[in-house]
């Protein structure tokens, strides 16, 4: 076996295939984060990898036969590039190699689930779950977090502090798709897309969606699915619904502006699946219906919802969000409207 680093900083891991993925101690701290760690643990878990790694030689040799690592390839040197280089660059190579070395990825995975064990982290599939983090983190697979739930629940504080804890950088806002679908589109042209959550209502016909709820329940009455083909718009028949009120039409109008903001992270997380880029997605615009629809094209979504069971420790989180600092609905935009409702 090659000599080992004295100053190990890289933790090269090799596949069978010769693919290669590069590990410093705290990329592998947030790869044991990743798989359920806690903080503490992972960072002593990683640093006590990284320690036997430059340890004892033959240590190595009895810890690898134990592994069963294909091809009988153990710790190795980083090599020296043949094509000759400019002094600077030939300085950066030998520091590599003083700094860096390589190990089969079977060896990795036994030296990292021996550490695990000795924190008593013994699940069942424990190598498995180490082997879907480690892609996860390498980029050969993606997760997609979304927290669902209404305004005030907490859902952009727990995005932040989930992205921190998982080593996940992208966390996005339904807010945030929204502003920025704004950019292509007027606000005379499109107001509900323009208009707040609360207020999207204000932005649809009463007449059109009481008749288009008719519509929909005409159509579960006589048991025609919405994939028959029969078109009730176009059949000639007027067709009348009752009057919807304002809280209806308030939420109406939440469903039809989500409806717009959902087609783009639709869109968004194709594109993310495709770059094997994790992300954590949290909006009000994330409702139940919305949410299973994209679970069933993609594989990758994790869902959560959060709430708050005491109804009146969420109504006294919006006074902090209010400007006033108060409950009175006539001072606080989020409280008034749930008040309304």
């Amino acid at each position: 076996m090659a000599g080992h680093a004295k100053l190990l900083l890289y933790i090269v891991v090799v596949d069978e295939s010769g693919a290669s993925f590069r590990y410093t101690r705290s990329l592998l701290h947030s790869t044991l984060q990743l798989m359920g760690c806690k903080p503490r643990h992972a960072f002593e878990i990683s640093r006590r990898v990284f320690d036997v790694v430059r340890g004892d030689p033959a240590e190595m040799e009895m810890l690898m036969a134990m592994s069963g690592s294909q091809g009988g390839r153990g710790v190795q040197r980083y090599e020296l590039p043949d094509a000759a280089t400019s002094p600077r660059q030939f300085q950066f190579e030998l520091y590599k190699r003083r700094t860096t070395v390589l190990i089969p990825r079977d060896l990795f995975l036994h030296l990292v689930c021996q550490a695990l064990a000795l924190y008593k982290y013994l699940a069942p599939n424990q190598r498995n779950h180490l082997t879907l983090a480690c892609r996860i983190r390498e980029r050969k697979e993606s997760v997609t977090v979304l927290l669902c739930g209404t305004s005030g629940c907490g859902k952009s504080t727990l995005s932040t502090l989930l992205g921190s804890r998982l080593g996940i950088t992208t966390v996005v806002s339904t807010d945030s798709i929204r502003h920025m679908m704004r950019s292509f589109v007027d606000e005379k042209e499109n107001p509900l897309l323009w208009a707040s959550t609360y207020h999207a209502g204000e932005c649809l016909d009463p007449v059109a969606v009481s008749e288009a709820k008719a519509r929909r329940k005409a159509k579960k009455r006589s048991g025609v699915s919405s994939n028959s083909g029969m078109d009730y718009e176009g059949s000639g028949d007027k067709v009348e619904g009752k009057p919807i009120g304002k809280k209806q039409m308030a939420i109406e109008g939440y469903k039809a502006q989500s409806e717009m903001v959902i087609d783009s992270l639709d869109r968004l997380i194709t594109a993310w699946e495709d770059r094997k880029e994790s992300v954590v997605v949290e909006g009000v615009h994330l409702s139940l219906n919305f949410v299973m629809g994209l679970m069933k094209k993609h594989p990758s979504i994790i869902p959560f919802m959060i709430y708050i069971s005491n109804e009146g420790k969420h109504t006294e989180r919006f006074a902090v969000r209010a400007k006033y600092m108060t409950l009175d609905p006539a001072k606080n935009n989020s409280q008034g409207e749930q008040h309304k409702r």
